[in-house]
This record gives structure tokens, C-alpha cells and sequence, in this order.
């Protein structure tokens, strides 16, 4: 594991232990999105801290002078002096026990004085047991199904952290110059959420150096097996790597049948058979023939079967191949499309960066607009505006706009949806901003038929313009939460409003198969990073891959319209 990654670890469980203290809750995210920060910079931070010391340090987006000095102190001694003393006073299950969905700190404390649990699996034990003796029927079922879903996250990392981790190892063989065309494969190729395994494929004339290099990776900790062509190893911290090597002329088959999916492979195979043809990693073999022709292209296999290119994030068999055969693909949204951001929160609330640090990363980006969308008044941890502070931004972001009249600078908030479906800013307010998002931040637990109700009284209003990260999840923490999603397209078609497809690695909301209906029904989308510090801004291609994945063009995205034509779809009233 990298630094970066150790230290957005140590930070999360510094969350964790000030929540079980029931610290206040600035503290709190203020560690949660220095863990989620540092995680996702795309330089060491060791050699930031080695060639601009503190300072730099304290440069970084969402890093302040405190905790800057607590990275120093790992940097220097591998551990932090305050985090070793505040984990005396709770015992480790305590702190697992708030990973569950559902387990706050509250809960968490009752559950650990209650039954003394060894083991998350052995406290489910004990729950179903004795559970009814400390917690009403509803609230134990919830546990329970809780801790189904935590066990059901496994060891599978989001997507941001594999490709780091892909990255650092795909630089280190190119350094050795054994090989050519190296491509992660399998669910990271193919955009998924979260990632199991880390799967690289690679073309070489000298498999076997490409092979010595791999095992000679400082970064493994376990060597499984060792082939001429094939090699696997345990990254630090448990993650298994693979690495398979062809000749250049088979790549084109290899990289097919290794980048998936299962499903999409199978519907392949049969497709070939009902030709013929026999399709492995290693060619196409005819069977009456029984030639195996080889491709160094992915291209030309589907060319040669008669298919159109099908894209690696639509392999799911989900009709792809039906779609490929009748020329029926959809010309997938790409980078180039999207025009700008509307979702980033600026230091005026709970964001790191400022409104020009913003405005000037949007136009390093090519973007022609940006969206300042700070929280409102109700959220108090993320130190929502009010009206005064809603205006006072407006007067520095009519300065930043005259400053870069290159970029069109939208005025903006993310207003939070209350249990009952109100909005914590008042309509009159609302009327003063270019665009208005709205999310759920809270009440998770609402029933499905109750949750939908509020979430549509939001939609109706015509008060917004965007649902901020729909289903409320956190990946590998909290689960969605039920919706009739059947209903809510049919209110967001009704009043012209839009679904946010959440590019945050965190969160990554919603998923592609609710993204797939929503637009086959017309509903569209939008892809926003939900920034907090200026570098998660880069962050758009994540959602980017999640929105192809869920079979989105162009015309189906709202942030890949020119300014003109979002003012026009955007206008309320």
C-alpha cells in the first residue's frame, strides 16, 4: 500500500474514534475528507512533504495546518501520537462496528456493552440469538440486514484506488522496457464501482523478463505463482494481481476475454458458435477448417464476426450484442462532451478551495461553465449558508466572472431535502440562483413508498433543477436507500428535472441500471464530481464511466449542452 493510501486509511480511523467520542461534527469531516483527499491525490505525498516540507503539506486541498502536522508526525515516526492514545479507549471491534450500514456511534456503543462481540460474523450470531432482549423487532431486522450487507463488501476497493494501484505497477514494468500495450482488464476496464482483483494483460517478444520484472514488484508481499507467461501476487494489503503475456499478434483476443464481462464472453462464444467459430483468449478457430486465426486488434474480432465495436463499459449482456449485429450501439458520451461541472462546494461551506482555485481548475479543464453549489443553512457540520451568506458569495462570484470572462460561473446551492420533502431554503432565495440542486442528507431509514414521497414533493415544487446523488449510498458503507423508481422518472419528465449522476469514487450515485431505465423513459442526467477540494475535480471521469455504462449519449447529458442551451432547459417558473 502507498502512503497516500496508508494515510487516507489512519485518517478515516481518526473519524471513526472522534465519532465514538461524539466529537463535534466539524472535526469529524474534517478528518473524513482529509482521508478522502489525500487517498485520491495523484502525487505522493511523501515527496510533496520532501521537496516543500509542511508547507506543502498544508497547500494541499482539504488539509489544514493540524492535520498537516499529524502527516509530518507518520511521515517521520509511522504513527500519529493522538490517534495511538484515543485507540486505547476503544476496543477495535467497537471502531469495525460503525462500518456497517446502519450502526452509528450510539448503536455501536450499545451492541459492543451489550453482547462483547470477537467478530462482526459473530455478532450477527448473537443478534439473531439474544438480539430481541435489547432492540425492537424493526431496528434488529435492520441490524441484521446490515451486517449481510457489510460482509457483501468483501475486500473490494473503489475504483479510484485500483487504478493507482494498476498505475503504479503498469509504471513500474514499462520502466524495465520488457513489454508492450499494457491494459488493466476486468471490472476496472470495464468502469465498475468497486474492483475485486487487479487483472493486467500485456504483449512482450521477452515474456519471461516481463514475467521476472512483475515478481520483482517492492510492493508485493506474497509471490502465488510463476509462469513463463503468467504471474500472480498479494499486494500489501491483500489484493491479489494478475498478469497474463501473449505475443502481439493474440493481443487483440486476449484483451477480449480477460476485460469481460463473464456473461458477455459467454453470449460471444455462442454467437461465434452459431458461425462455426470457436473464440478463445488465443484466436478465432474455424471448426470446419479448424485454422485459428490470431488479432492483435480488439476491433477486429467483433469486425470479423460481423459485430460493431462493442464498447468495454457496455460488456455486461445486457443486449449489447443484439445491439452490435443491428448497428444499434449508442454513441457513448465522452470527455469531450462534457462542457463543465454543476455540482462543487467552494470554502464558503464545507469545501477546501476557493471560488477563483475553483473557477481557475474548471478552465485549466477546457470547461465553458462551472457551478458554485454550497449547502444551505440546515446542515450545520457542512457549515451551510444562509441568505446573508448566499448574497455575500453572489458579490465574489460576480467578481471572479469579471475576472474570467472565459468561463460562464453559475451561481448555485445544494439545497438539502427534509424528511417531509421540503427544501431548507426559502423559494424567494431559490429564485437567485442560475441552478439548484436538491439531496437527501439524512433519514435514511424511510420506507420505500414514504422515502419516494418525499423525494417527489421535491421534484414537484419546480423549485429545482437537479436530485443530487439519488440513492444517498456510499460505497463499501452505506447501501441505497428504496425508491419507486418508476415514480420519480415519471415526476422528473413532468417537471423538467434532472438526475445527477454522482462522480465522487465514494459515492459514484446512481448506479448504471437505474441510469439505463431513466433514459430509456427520456429522463436525463447530469455528471457532476460533488467536489470538496479543487483536485476532486478531476474526478469527472468516473461518473463519466458510470453514465457509458449506463448506455448514455450525448443528448441524454445536461452538462454536455452549450451554455445557451442549458440556460434554456434549466429556466424554472
Amino acid at each position: 500500500m502507498g502512503l497516500n493510501q496508508e494515510l487516507s486509511k489512519v485518517f478515516e480511523q481518526f473519524a471513526e474514534i472522534l465519532e465514538l467520542k461524539n466529537e463535534i461534527r466539524f472535526k469529524v469531516v474534517a478528518y473524513q475528507r482529509a482521508a478522502q483527499v489525500i487517498g485520491g491525490l495523484g502525487e505522493d505525498i511523501g515527496e510533496i512533504y520532501k521537496s516543500r516540507g509542511i508547507k506543502g503539506l498544508d497547500q494541499i486541498d482539504g488539509v489544514g495546518s493540524g492535520i498537516a502536522h499529524k502527516i509530518e508526525e507518520y511521515i517521520k515516526t509511522d504513527k500519529i501520537a493522538e490517534l495511538e492514545k484515543l485507540k486505547k479507549d476503544f476496543p477495535r471491534i467497537e471502531i469495525d462496528l460503525m462500518r456497517v450500514p446502519g450502526i452509528g456511534p450510539k448503536i455501536a456503543r450499545k451492541l459492543f456493552e451489550a453482547f462483547k462481540p470477537d467478530s462482526i460474523e459473530g455478532l450477527s450470531t448473537q443478534l439473531s440469538r439474544d438480539g430481541h432482549k435489547f432492540f425492537k423487532e424493526k431496528t434488529l431486522k435492520n441490524l441484521l440486514e446490515g451486517i449481510e450487507i457489510y460482509k457483501g463488501f468483501g475486500n473490494r476497493m473503489l475504483i479510484n484506488r485500483a487504478e493507482d494501484m494498476a498505475r503504479e505497477i503498469i509504471g513500474f514494468l514499462q520502466s524495465h522496457n520488457h513489454g508492450e500495450n499494457f491494459v488493466p482488464v476486468g471490472s476496472l476496464r470495464r468502469m465498475k464501482e468497486t474492483i475485486g482483483d487487479i487483472d493486467i494483460v500485456a504483449s512482450s517478444k521477452e515474456p519471461q523478463k516481463l514475467i521476472d520484472d512483475f515478481v520483482s514488484f517492492k510492493g508485493f508481499t506474497e509471490i502465488i505463482n510463476q509462469r513463463d507467461k503468467k504471474a500472480s501476487a498479494v499486494f500489501e494489503d491483500g489484493i491479489r494481481v494478475d498478469l497474463e503475456v501473449l505475443p502481439e499478434e493474440s493481443f487483440g483476443t486476449l484483451l477480449l476475454h480477460f476485460t469481460g464481462s463473464k456473461q458477455h464472453n459467454i453470449e460471444l462464444r455462442s454467437y461465434a458458435l452459431e458461425k462455426g467459430l470457436s473464440i478463445s483468449e488465443h484466436g478465432i478457430k474455424d471448426s470446419k477448417t479448424d485454422k485459428m486465426r490470431k488479432f492483435s486488434r480488439e476491433e477486429d474480432v467483433y469486425k470479423y464476426l460481423g459485430l460493431d465495436y462493442v464498447p468495454p463499459e457496455l460488456r455486461e449482456g445486457r443486449g449489447e450484442l443484439k445491439a452490435a449485429q443491428k448497428h444499434r450501439l449508442p454513441k457513448l458520451v465522452e470527455m469531450s462532451d462534457i462542457k463543465g461541472d454543476l455540482h462543487i462546494h467552494s470554502n464558503h461551506s464545507d469545501g477546501s478551495g476557493s471560488i477563483e482555485e475553483i473557477v481557475e481548475k474548471a478552465a485549466l479543464l477546457n470547461y465553458r461553465y462551472v457551478a458554485i453549489t454550497d449547502h444551505a443553512a440546515d446542515l450545520t457540520a457542512a457549515k451551510g449558508l444562509d441568505a446573508e451568506g448566499f448574497r455575500k458569495r453572489c458579490v465574489e462570484i460576480g467578481k471572479i466572472k469579471e475576472k474570467y470572462q472565459q468561463i460562464n460561473v453559475l451561481s448555485s446551492c445544494e439545497a438539502n431535502i427534509r424528511k417531509d420533502g421540503s427544501l431548507d431554503i426559502s423559494g424567494e432565495l431559490l429564485k437567485e440562483f442560475d441552478i439548484v440542486t436538491a439531496s437527501i442528507h439524512s433519514a435514511f431509514d424511510m420506507e420505500k413508498s414514504e422515502m419516494t414521497k418525499r423525494l417527489i414533493r421535491a421534484i414537484s415544487g419546480g423549485e429545482i433543477n437537479i436530485v443530487g446523488h439519488p440513492t444517498g449510498r456510499i460505497l463499501n458503507r452505506r447501501e441505497s436507500y428504496d425508491l419507486d423508481w418508476g415514480a420519480v422518472f415519471k415526476a422528473c419528465l413532468k417537471h423538467k428535472v434532472v438526475l445527477e449522476i454522482n462522480a465522487s469514487p465514494y459515492r459514484l450515485d446512481i448506479n448504471d441500471s437505474i441510469i439505463l431505465e431513466a433514459i430509456r423513459r427520456g429522463v436525463k442526467m447530469s455528471i457532476s464530481t460533488d467536489a470538496h477540494s479543487v483536485s476532486a475535480i478531476e474526478n469527472m471521469k468516473y461518473g463519466l464511466g458510470v453514465a457509458r455504462r449506463g448506455w448514455c449519449e450525448k443528448s441524454d447529458i445536461l452538462n454536455a449542452m452549450s451554455i445557451s442551451e442549458l440556460r434554456k432547459y434549466i429556466a424554472r417558473g
